[in-house]
């Protein structure tokens, strides 16, 4: 059975210029890579260089009564945006709303003990929040609809103590080890409301008290001018177990893989901690999706259902991002050997290309 070191989280995770690579469990109070030592092929570049090349996202997925979606925040040091995309599982109907964010000292926070990531629109009102010594983690939006989509509310709550909740981070090559690529990853346990205006389409629609699952992921890394990723994410209960799931690709991480990933599957809070997996798409991104590992541990296919498509460019920059809600089928097996047998499962797939 596969397996891989799990450790302490280091108090820095640069020290002296050197990265701590490796997986680890529990809070890492600072997701801060700035400082490596000549990061960029060797050559001794000033640091208000190579720091420009750190991108950042945020990701808030949550699965919670009839709806699925995510909150998306990405930092690209000039400018930021955030986006809300969500879907009723019923019926495959898409909502989504963008949110432009302009010059900012710092649009994510290094700080994971307390911290928020918020967009400031008076239209597009989007925050998530977390506070370890309240024992708190939030999400809300307020977004204003118009002709072709209905006003949106939500606010959800989750909270440290749970049982269930479970706090990590990895460290990767990215795509070398002189650059890395940093990850946060939670999976809370929520509880709130998420209302919707009536519209000329569709009635009034509001979930009260509901309870549900979300995944919060924060990313750093060194980017190249061109680079390519995708993962997929999915939380949801099967037989009554609680269970969370996220594999990332990515063309970059070529580096000791075996050894140093952040494939993570969740099961009523336990960790199982995932080989390497590779995700293909014979038939383009919106047909089926083939996804396995060589351990036996992972044998997946993603129908999907709906996706959204985001295209951003500014001056050299373009950033082109695929969100695609569908449905997991086949067996994901944990550290102990179970079988977890997935059947129209939902989840999220992402597909991010970006050019600096």
């Amino acid at each position: 059975m596969y397996t891989r070191e799990i450790r302490t989280p280091p108090e820095k995770i640069i020290h002296n210029g050197k990265i701590e690579f490796g997986t680890f469990d529990g809070l890492l109070r600072k997701l801060d890579i700035r400082g490596v030592k000549a990061p960029f092929a060797g050559f001794p570049f000033p640091a208000l260089i190579t720091n420009f090349r750190i991108q950042s996202s945020l990701l808030f997925m949550f699965n919670i009564g009839s709806y699925i979606g995510t909150v998306d925040f990405l930092d690209h040091k000039i400018f930021g945006h955030a986006d809300v995309v969500f879907w009723n599982k019923e019926n495959g109907r898409k909502i989504a709303y963008r949110s432009f964010m302009g010059p900012r000292r710092r649009f994510i926070p290094h700080n994971m003990e307390t911290g928020f990531c918020a967009s400031f629109n008076k239209k597009r009102y989007i925050r998530v929040s977390w506070d370890h010594p309240r024992d708190k983690l939030s999400m809300i939006f307020n977004l204003k609809g118009d002709s072709s989509r209905p006003s949106a509310q939500a606010a959800f709550i989750a909270h440290y103590s749970n049982s269930n909740f479970r706090e990590m981070a990895t460290v990767i090559p990215y795509p070398s080890k002189r650059r890395c690529s940093a990850t946060y990853i939670a999976n809370p346990l929520i509880h709130g409301t998420l209302s919707l205006e009536k519209t000329r389409n569709s009635e009034e629609t509001v979930q009260q008290n509901a309870d549900g699952q979300a995944v919060l992921c924060i990313n750093r890394a060194y980017y190249n001018f061109h680079s390519n990723s995708e993962f997929i994410i999915a939380t949801g209960e099967v037989e009554g177990k609680k269970i969370t799931f996220q594999i990332f690709t990515t063309q970059e991480n070529a580096v000791d893989t075996e050894n140093i990933n952040s494939n993570i599957l969740y099961v009523n809070g336990e960790t199982t901690l995932l080989p390497p997996v590779t995700i293909t798409h014979p038939f383009g991104l919106s047909k089926k999706w083939i996804i396995q590992d060589f351990e036996n541990m992972v044998d997946l296919t993603f129908t999907p259902v709906s996706d959204n498509h985001r295209d951003v460019s500014f001056l050299v920059m373009k950033s082109q991002m695929r969100t695609i809600f569908g449905t997991f089928e086949g067996v994901i097996k944990t550290k102990n050997g179970d079988d977890i047998v997935l059947h129209n499962f939902e989840g999220i797939a992402k597909n991010h290309l970006l050019r600096l």
